[in-house]
Protein backbone atom coordinates (compact mmCIF):
# COMPACT_ATOMS: atom_id res chain seq x y z
CA UNK A 1 0.00 0.00 0.00
CA UNK A 2 1.04 3.37 -0.77
CA UNK A 3 2.20 6.01 2.19
CA UNK A 4 -0.35 9.13 1.85
CA UNK A 5 2.36 12.17 1.09
CA UNK A 6 2.28 15.24 -0.20
CA UNK A 7 2.67 15.66 -4.12
CA UNK A 8 6.16 17.05 -3.59
CA UNK A 9 7.70 15.04 -1.60
CA UNK A 10 10.89 12.79 -2.90
CA UNK A 11 11.10 10.85 0.31
CA UNK A 12 8.88 9.48 2.99
CA UNK A 13 9.25 7.52 5.65
CA UNK A 14 7.20 6.20 8.42
CA UNK A 15 8.37 4.47 11.56
CA UNK A 16 11.30 3.56 9.55
CA UNK A 17 13.45 0.77 11.21
CA UNK A 18 16.81 -1.14 10.36
CA UNK A 19 18.60 -3.71 12.27
CA UNK A 20 22.35 -5.26 12.50
CA UNK A 21 21.84 -8.32 14.77
CA UNK A 22 21.02 -6.94 18.27
CA UNK A 23 21.85 -3.01 17.14
CA UNK A 24 18.95 -0.90 16.04
CA UNK A 25 20.83 1.61 13.41
CA UNK A 26 17.53 3.56 12.62
CA UNK A 27 14.98 3.55 15.36
CA UNK A 28 11.16 4.32 13.82
CA UNK A 29 12.36 7.18 12.06
CA UNK A 30 9.55 9.33 10.13
CA UNK A 31 10.63 12.10 8.18
CA UNK A 32 9.71 13.69 4.70
CA UNK A 33 11.73 15.29 2.45
CA UNK A 34 10.78 17.63 -1.03
CA UNK A 35 11.90 17.19 -4.26
CA UNK A 36 14.28 20.19 -4.25
CA UNK A 37 16.47 21.68 -2.18
CA UNK A 38 19.62 20.58 -0.24
CA UNK A 39 18.46 18.67 3.22
CA UNK A 40 21.78 18.52 5.37
CA UNK A 41 22.13 15.32 7.58
CA UNK A 42 24.24 15.89 10.83
CA UNK A 43 25.20 13.55 13.77
CA UNK A 44 27.52 11.74 15.73
CA UNK A 45 29.49 9.16 14.59
CA UNK A 46 27.19 6.07 14.77
CA UNK A 47 24.08 7.75 14.63
CA UNK A 48 22.33 5.90 11.69
CA UNK A 49 22.85 8.82 9.30
CA UNK A 50 24.87 6.16 6.75
CA UNK A 51 22.16 3.49 7.42
CA UNK A 52 19.54 5.74 6.46
CA UNK A 53 20.87 7.15 3.20
CA UNK A 54 21.81 3.24 2.16
CA UNK A 55 18.17 2.40 2.73
CA UNK A 56 16.86 5.77 0.64
CA UNK A 57 19.38 4.86 -2.17
CA UNK A 58 17.92 1.27 -2.69
CA UNK A 59 20.73 -0.32 -1.12
CA UNK A 60 19.74 -1.76 2.61
CA UNK A 61 16.16 -2.46 2.68
CA UNK A 62 14.30 -1.45 5.62
CA UNK A 63 13.05 -4.32 8.38
CA UNK A 64 10.10 -2.64 9.69
CA UNK A 65 8.56 0.23 9.47
CA UNK A 66 7.41 2.23 5.30
CA UNK A 67 9.90 3.71 2.82
CA UNK A 68 8.79 5.29 -0.63
CA UNK A 69 11.52 7.05 -2.81
CA UNK A 70 10.01 8.98 -5.94
CA UNK A 71 6.99 7.13 -5.41
CA UNK A 72 8.29 3.80 -5.15
CA UNK A 73 8.55 1.01 -2.39
CA UNK A 74 11.52 0.47 -0.98
CA UNK A 75 11.29 -3.02 -0.34
CA UNK A 76 9.98 -4.01 -3.94
CA UNK A 77 11.64 -1.49 -6.39
CA UNK A 78 14.91 -1.38 -5.20
CA UNK A 79 16.80 -1.87 -8.29
CA UNK A 80 14.31 1.17 -9.81
CA UNK A 81 15.05 3.41 -7.00
CA UNK A 82 18.98 2.84 -7.51
CA UNK A 83 18.44 3.67 -11.16
CA UNK A 84 17.27 7.27 -10.38
CA UNK A 85 19.60 8.18 -7.36
CA UNK A 86 23.56 9.14 -8.03
CA UNK A 87 25.43 8.74 -5.07
CA UNK A 88 28.99 9.89 -3.51
CA UNK A 89 30.21 8.11 -0.08
CA UNK A 90 32.99 9.68 1.34
CA UNK A 91 35.77 7.85 -0.38
CA UNK A 92 35.01 7.36 -4.29
CA UNK A 93 34.70 4.34 -5.13
CA UNK A 94 36.63 4.63 -8.19
CA UNK A 95 39.04 2.01 -10.06
CA UNK A 96 42.33 2.48 -9.64
CA UNK A 97 43.03 1.14 -13.31
CA UNK A 98 40.45 2.95 -15.47
CA UNK A 99 40.50 6.17 -17.10
CA UNK A 100 38.09 8.62 -15.72
CA UNK A 101 36.43 7.98 -18.80
CA UNK A 102 36.05 4.55 -18.63
CA UNK A 103 34.83 4.81 -14.87
CA UNK A 104 32.11 7.13 -15.95
CA UNK A 105 31.03 4.97 -18.79
CA UNK A 106 30.90 2.16 -16.05
CA UNK A 107 28.56 4.21 -13.91
CA UNK A 108 26.09 5.35 -16.96
CA UNK A 109 26.26 1.75 -17.62
CA UNK A 110 24.79 0.82 -14.40
CA UNK A 111 21.74 3.07 -14.52
CA UNK A 112 20.92 1.96 -18.27
CA UNK A 113 23.12 4.46 -20.34
CA UNK A 114 24.66 3.69 -23.37
CA UNK A 115 25.50 4.65 -26.69
CA UNK A 116 25.19 8.83 -27.60
CA UNK A 117 23.18 8.91 -24.40
CA UNK A 118 26.00 7.66 -22.06
CA UNK A 119 28.36 9.65 -24.05
CA UNK A 120 26.71 13.33 -23.39
CA UNK A 121 25.65 12.61 -20.22
CA UNK A 122 29.15 12.16 -19.08
CA UNK A 123 30.61 15.15 -21.15
CA UNK A 124 27.99 17.07 -19.12
CA UNK A 125 28.94 15.83 -15.87
CA UNK A 126 32.73 16.58 -16.04
CA UNK A 127 31.99 19.52 -17.45
CA UNK A 128 29.75 21.07 -14.09
CA UNK A 129 32.50 19.52 -12.37
CA UNK A 130 35.31 20.59 -13.81
CA UNK A 131 36.91 17.29 -14.76
CA UNK A 132 36.57 17.36 -18.70
CA UNK A 133 40.58 17.53 -18.92
CA UNK A 134 40.74 14.53 -16.57
CA UNK A 135 39.00 12.10 -18.75
CA UNK A 136 42.18 10.23 -20.22
CA UNK A 137 43.78 9.90 -16.60
CA UNK A 138 44.13 6.61 -14.76
CA UNK A 139 41.46 7.23 -11.51
CA UNK A 140 44.74 5.76 -9.98
CA UNK A 141 47.14 8.54 -10.48
CA UNK A 142 44.45 11.25 -9.16
CA UNK A 143 44.98 13.34 -5.76
CA UNK A 144 42.33 13.15 -3.08
CA UNK A 145 40.45 16.11 -4.12
CA UNK A 146 40.25 15.21 -7.78
CA UNK A 147 39.04 11.96 -6.88
CA UNK A 148 36.25 13.16 -5.21
CA UNK A 149 35.16 15.78 -7.76
CA UNK A 150 35.30 12.74 -10.24
CA UNK A 151 33.04 11.19 -7.64
CA UNK A 152 30.44 13.66 -7.85
CA UNK A 153 30.81 13.83 -11.46
CA UNK A 154 30.03 10.01 -11.49
CA UNK A 155 26.96 10.90 -9.26
CA UNK A 156 25.62 12.93 -11.19
CA UNK A 157 25.51 11.33 -14.50
CA UNK A 158 22.36 10.63 -15.99
CA UNK A 159 20.75 14.00 -14.56
CA UNK A 160 19.46 11.63 -10.96
CA UNK A 161 16.15 12.97 -9.57
CA UNK A 162 17.76 12.62 -5.84
CA UNK A 163 21.67 12.90 -4.87
CA UNK A 164 23.50 11.57 -1.96
CA UNK A 165 26.32 12.91 -0.67
CA UNK A 166 28.55 11.73 2.12
CA UNK A 167 31.22 13.86 3.67
CA UNK A 168 31.84 15.04 0.07
CA UNK A 169 33.84 17.64 0.57
CA UNK A 170 37.06 15.78 1.93
CA UNK A 171 40.40 16.00 0.66
CA UNK A 172 39.21 19.04 -1.77
CA UNK A 173 41.06 22.57 -1.48
CA UNK A 174 39.49 25.96 -1.05
CA UNK A 175 39.07 26.92 -4.70
CA UNK A 176 37.63 23.38 -5.05
CA UNK A 177 35.09 23.72 -2.09
CA UNK A 178 33.91 26.60 -3.33
CA UNK A 179 32.92 25.35 -6.76
CA UNK A 180 31.43 22.03 -5.43
CA UNK A 181 29.05 24.30 -3.30
CA UNK A 182 27.98 26.36 -6.21
CA UNK A 183 27.59 23.13 -7.77
CA UNK A 184 25.37 21.55 -5.16
CA UNK A 185 23.15 24.44 -5.02
CA UNK A 186 22.88 24.51 -9.01
CA UNK A 187 21.57 20.90 -8.59
CA UNK A 188 19.27 21.38 -5.81
CA UNK A 189 16.83 23.60 -8.17
CA UNK A 190 15.80 20.53 -10.14
CA UNK A 191 16.48 17.78 -7.68
CA UNK A 192 16.43 16.81 -3.40
CA UNK A 193 20.22 16.55 -2.19
CA UNK A 194 21.13 15.12 0.62
CA UNK A 195 24.18 15.66 2.49
CA UNK A 196 25.80 13.91 5.25
CA UNK A 197 28.60 16.19 7.00
CA UNK A 198 30.65 16.85 9.99
CA UNK A 199 31.36 20.37 8.72
CA UNK A 200 28.22 22.42 10.18
CA UNK A 201 29.70 25.26 8.70
CA UNK A 202 29.35 23.93 5.29
CA UNK A 203 25.79 22.45 6.25
CA UNK A 204 25.21 26.22 6.90
CA UNK A 205 26.23 27.22 3.95
CA UNK A 206 24.49 25.57 1.18
CA UNK A 207 21.68 23.61 3.15
CA UNK A 208 17.75 24.34 3.06
CA UNK A 209 17.10 21.94 5.88
CA UNK A 210 18.82 20.11 9.11
CA UNK A 211 18.19 16.86 9.82
CA UNK A 212 19.87 16.05 13.23
CA UNK A 213 20.15 12.37 14.21
CA UNK A 214 21.88 10.61 16.85
CA UNK A 215 20.93 6.96 18.57
CA UNK A 216 19.26 6.14 14.90
CA UNK A 217 16.73 8.38 15.43
CA UNK A 218 15.67 11.71 13.84
CA UNK A 219 15.68 14.38 16.39
CA UNK A 220 14.84 17.62 14.42
CA UNK A 221 14.72 18.08 10.98
CA UNK A 222 13.45 21.68 10.14
CA UNK A 223 14.67 24.83 8.00
CA UNK A 224 17.94 25.69 8.14
CA UNK A 225 16.66 29.37 9.47
CA UNK A 226 14.99 27.66 12.19
CA UNK A 227 18.23 26.06 13.34
CA UNK A 228 19.66 29.32 13.02
CA UNK A 229 17.39 31.00 15.38
CA UNK A 230 18.52 28.39 18.02
CA UNK A 231 21.60 29.98 18.19
CA UNK A 232 20.36 33.65 19.24
CA UNK A 233 18.20 32.62 22.38
CA UNK A 234 19.70 34.03 25.29
CA UNK A 235 22.79 35.29 23.29
CA UNK A 236 24.66 38.87 23.47
CA UNK A 237 24.35 41.65 20.92
CA UNK A 238 27.78 42.77 20.15
CA UNK A 239 28.96 45.99 18.07
CA UNK A 240 32.10 47.88 17.90
CA UNK A 241 31.24 51.79 18.21
CA UNK A 242 33.38 54.68 17.67
CA UNK A 243 32.71 55.99 21.26
CA UNK A 244 31.67 54.93 24.47
CA UNK A 245 27.76 54.28 24.99
CA UNK A 246 28.19 54.38 28.92
CA UNK A 247 26.47 57.58 28.94
CA UNK A 248 23.25 56.39 26.74
CA UNK A 249 21.32 55.44 29.48
CA UNK A 250 18.27 54.88 27.75
CA UNK A 251 20.05 52.08 25.31
CA UNK A 252 20.08 49.84 28.34
CA UNK A 253 16.31 50.10 29.41
CA UNK A 254 15.56 49.22 25.24
CA UNK A 255 18.30 46.70 24.19
CA UNK A 256 19.51 45.48 27.62
CA UNK A 257 22.58 45.82 29.88
CA UNK A 258 25.77 46.99 28.38
CA UNK A 259 29.53 46.22 28.89
CA UNK A 260 31.95 47.96 26.85
CA UNK A 261 35.91 47.60 26.34
CA UNK A 262 38.14 49.77 24.56
CA UNK A 263 39.91 48.20 21.55
CA UNK A 264 43.65 49.35 20.53
CA UNK A 265 42.33 51.39 17.37
CA UNK A 266 40.57 53.42 19.71
CA UNK A 267 37.31 52.09 18.70
CA UNK A 268 34.86 50.23 21.36
CA UNK A 269 33.58 46.69 21.81
CA UNK A 270 30.13 46.37 23.21
CA UNK A 271 28.32 43.66 24.50
CA UNK A 272 24.30 43.80 25.20
CA UNK A 273 22.29 41.60 27.14
CA UNK A 274 19.60 41.35 24.40
CA UNK A 275 16.08 40.66 25.13
CA UNK A 276 14.41 37.65 23.36
CA UNK A 277 13.41 39.02 19.52
CA UNK A 278 15.57 40.09 17.53
CA UNK A 279 16.83 43.84 17.79
CA UNK A 280 19.73 44.37 15.89
CA UNK A 281 18.29 46.69 13.17
CA UNK A 282 16.51 48.54 15.91
CA UNK A 283 19.96 49.04 17.75
CA UNK A 284 21.41 49.81 14.29
CA UNK A 285 18.60 52.68 13.44
CA UNK A 286 19.20 53.90 16.75
CA UNK A 287 23.15 54.40 16.77
CA UNK A 288 22.50 55.66 12.91
CA UNK A 289 20.27 58.13 13.85
CA UNK A 290 22.49 59.37 17.21
CA UNK A 291 25.30 59.58 14.63
CA UNK A 292 27.71 56.87 16.42
CA UNK A 293 29.61 55.38 13.77
CA UNK A 294 29.45 51.27 14.36
CA UNK A 295 31.76 49.08 12.01
CA UNK A 296 30.09 45.66 13.27
CA UNK A 297 26.92 44.01 14.70
CA UNK A 298 26.12 40.94 15.65
CA UNK A 299 25.68 38.16 17.94
CA UNK A 300 28.83 36.32 19.97
CA UNK A 301 30.57 33.02 18.74
CA UNK A 302 28.25 30.54 20.15
CA UNK A 303 27.10 28.94 16.86
CA UNK A 304 25.49 26.09 15.21
CA UNK A 305 28.28 23.59 16.74
CA UNK A 306 26.84 24.33 20.14
CA UNK A 307 23.32 24.34 19.35
CA UNK A 308 24.11 20.71 17.74
CA UNK A 309 26.63 19.10 20.25
CA UNK A 310 23.62 20.82 22.83
CA UNK A 311 20.92 19.42 21.19
CA UNK A 312 22.31 15.49 20.87
CA UNK A 313 23.15 15.86 24.35
CA UNK A 314 19.41 17.01 25.25
CA UNK A 315 18.37 13.86 22.92
CA UNK A 316 15.89 16.33 21.04
CA UNK A 317 14.45 18.10 23.56
CA UNK A 318 14.30 21.52 22.13
CA UNK A 319 13.66 23.17 26.06
CA UNK A 320 16.99 21.89 27.18
CA UNK A 321 18.67 23.23 23.94
CA UNK A 322 17.34 26.58 24.87
CA UNK A 323 18.66 26.85 28.23
CA UNK A 324 22.03 25.23 27.24
CA UNK A 325 22.36 27.54 24.43
CA UNK A 326 22.14 30.56 26.78
CA UNK A 327 24.31 28.59 29.73
CA UNK A 328 26.86 28.04 26.97
CA UNK A 329 26.78 31.79 25.54
CA UNK A 330 27.25 32.95 29.12
CA UNK A 331 30.14 30.79 29.60
CA UNK A 332 31.56 32.18 26.15
CA UNK A 333 31.56 35.36 27.96
CA UNK A 334 33.01 34.81 31.40
CA UNK A 335 36.17 34.48 29.44
CA UNK A 336 36.98 37.34 28.46
CA UNK A 337 36.18 40.54 26.20
CA UNK A 338 39.19 39.41 23.82
CA UNK A 339 36.69 36.21 22.83
CA UNK A 340 33.70 35.27 20.68
CA UNK A 341 34.20 38.56 18.66
CA UNK A 342 32.10 38.18 15.48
Amino acid sequence: MSIARSPSAAVVARRLTKRFGAIDASCGITIELPTTGVCGLLGPNGAGKTTLLRMIAGVLPPDDGELEVLGLDARRHGTSIRAKIGSLPESAPLYPELTVGEYLRYRAALIGLGGRGAHEAIQTALERCDTLHLARRCCGTLSKGMQQRVGLAAAIVGDPAIVILDEPSVGLDPAQIVMFRRLVRELAQRRLVLLSSHLLGEVESVCDTIAVMARGRVLVHESIGAFRSRTTAGRKIVTEVDRSLLQEDDLVMEFGALHEWPLADGWMRVEFDAPARDVRADLARTLSTRGIGMRSLGYDATGLEDVFIELVRAGGDVRAVSSAGSDTASDAHAHGPGEGAP
